[in-house]
């Protein structure tokens, strides 16, 4: 099996080369903490099996929320917890985009433009639903978490 940090390894410094400098300052920590998760360079843990209790260093994860090694597990958990939620009925996914004039303007800011896309998305939504007759729902706003 590949590891991602070994992917990461191979391709950062052509990574770097060509976005280096549009990158976030939170996506360089993301990258340089998933370039370590479970490798030699990260900090070892001493495990025992409970069995034959062998002992062995194994090296730590990362813990970066947005690795798929270490947050698998809790990617999980999430889904189950999202599809318990779910109440019986019919679900549609709908996609709004940016043009790609405006990808670099949202690179650039993008809680300003994402905000902005989610209240025009918002309004349409509403809009829709208030207008068309063959439409029996009624959309209600729920406040988003901030991350």
């Amino acid at each position: 099996m590949i590891l991602l940090s070994s992917i990461i390894t191979t391709f950062e410094s052509e990574l770097l080369a060509r976005y280096g400098k549009s990158l976030l300052p939170s996506q360089h920590r993301a990258l340089e903490a998933m370039k370590h998760c479970r490798t030699t360079a990260s900090p070892r843990m001493q495990v025992q099996c409970k069995a034959c209790e062998k002992q062995c260093f194994v090296p730590h994860s990362c813990g970066h929320r947005a690795c798929p090694h270490c947050q698998h597990h809790e990617s999980e958990q999430w889904l189950e917890r999202q599809l318990k939620r779910q109440v019986p009925g019919d679900y549609f996914l709908l996609t709004f985009t940016l043009p790609a004039e405006l990808r670099e303007l949202a690179w650039r800011h993008q809680r300003i433009i994402y905000d902005a896309l989610m209240r025009c998305s918002w309004e349409t939504l509403r809009t829709f639903s208030q207008s068309d007759r063959q439409l029996t729902v009624q959309i209600v706003a729920r406040q988003a978490r901030t991350i």
